[in-house]
């Protein structure tokens, strides 16, 4: 498809930018930086700031778009080593993770390394706008991070203490990449508010998708361990909905399922047949689908364009 194609060639752009950002000033770091650029991710987020500098008529020569979707990878990268470090985890995509490859505490120093490489290289670019968006989402990943281990396992976890955590690990990056489309486009007042504010719900509509794959995708179309949330006693999406929408019977028996230290296959049918009973599946797929039909149409502010019709085929993955 041609659209595939594209895709493609663009992130095969931003690879090689990322090659050129990440320094390798040990042989550690060499192999960290071809784990990052072989790791197999999809890059949304540097594809979507791209696709917004294109709807927004961004000139493109400078080459400022390739830096300003590069950093954002790298800050997405840094994360994923800071996170697979904090959730113990030694797999990712399939692969061996940094920590279970290198150890931990060099997993955390590179994730460290891979965001002064990105503060630096947008450094270059001579924009204190783009450097606050980006900086900003710094705090907030560190504050959404540190909210997440306080309140992942803990009962008392609201669905607007999680809508906090999703909009400062992934939500706000999101609207960084639209809204530094905005700054680059010279957007200001409330047409550049409006695109970050996009940019955000694109996110937690991402987010939000990501944790319903854990609970009604099967592992071999998500690439997801199915119900791995589950077995490790996360409070994510679908269950703070489940636990919502329960009868006082139902949320003793969710509260019980998630005391305990372990869960078994036993308890995992226990609750997929809770899910089912209120409908949780259909409830999530409706409101998704609804938040799906506010960003479609938003983009008809936009002419017609092939990144036009290349980012509807991305978004109408979601939900």
């Amino acid at each position: 498809m041609k659209s595939s194609f594209e895709i493609k060639k663009l992130i095969s752009k931003f690879d090689k930018n990322l090659e050129n950002i990440i320094q390798e000033d040990i042989p550690v770091l060499k192999q960290i930086k071809k784990f990052v650029i072989t790791s197999g991710g999809k890059r949304i987020r540097p594809v979507t700031h791209y696709l917004f500098c294109k709807f927004l008529k961004v000139n493109l020569k400078d080459n400022h778009w390739l830096d300003v979707g590069s950093v954002a990878e790298l800050i997405h990268a840094a994360s994923l080593l800071h996170d697979d470090v904090v959730d113990n985890a030694s797999i990712r995509r399939g692969k061996p993770t940094v920590g279970a490859k290198f150890g931990n505490k060099t997993a955390i120093l590179a994730g460290d390394y891979l965001l002064a490489c990105g503060i630096s290289q947008l450094n270059r670019l001579n924009s204190p706008e783009i450097m606050e968006i980006f900086t900003k989402v710094l705090r907030e990943l560190s504050v959404s991070e540190l909210l997440q281990m306080e309140w992942e396992k803990n009962p008392k976890i609201t669905l607007k203490i999680y809508n906090s955590i999703i909009y400062g690990k992934t939500a706000s990056l999101f609207g960084a990449c639209t809204e530094s489309g905005a700054v680059l486009a010279g957007l200001v007042g409330k047409q550049r508010t409006e695109i970050l504010e996009y940019g955000i719900r694109l996110g937690l509509l991402f987010q939000k998708k990501d944790d319903c794959l854990d609970y009604f995708t099967d592992s071999r179309e998500s690439g997801k361990e199915f119900l791995k949330d589950f077995y490790n006693g996360l409070y994510t999406y679908p269950i703070l909905v489940l636990r919502e929408r329960a009868d006082r019977s139902d949320k003793k028996v969710i509260s019980n399922l998630f005391s305990k230290e372990s869960r078994t296959s036993f308890e995992s049918q226990m609750i997929l047949e809770l899910m089912q009973k209120y409908q949780i599946q259909n409830h999530l797929n409706h409101e998704l689908k609804k938040e799906k039909e506010y960003l479609m149409n938003f983009l008809n502010r936009f002419e017609d364009s092939n990144e036009k019709t290349l980012f509807v085929e991305q978004l109408s993955k979601l939900g």
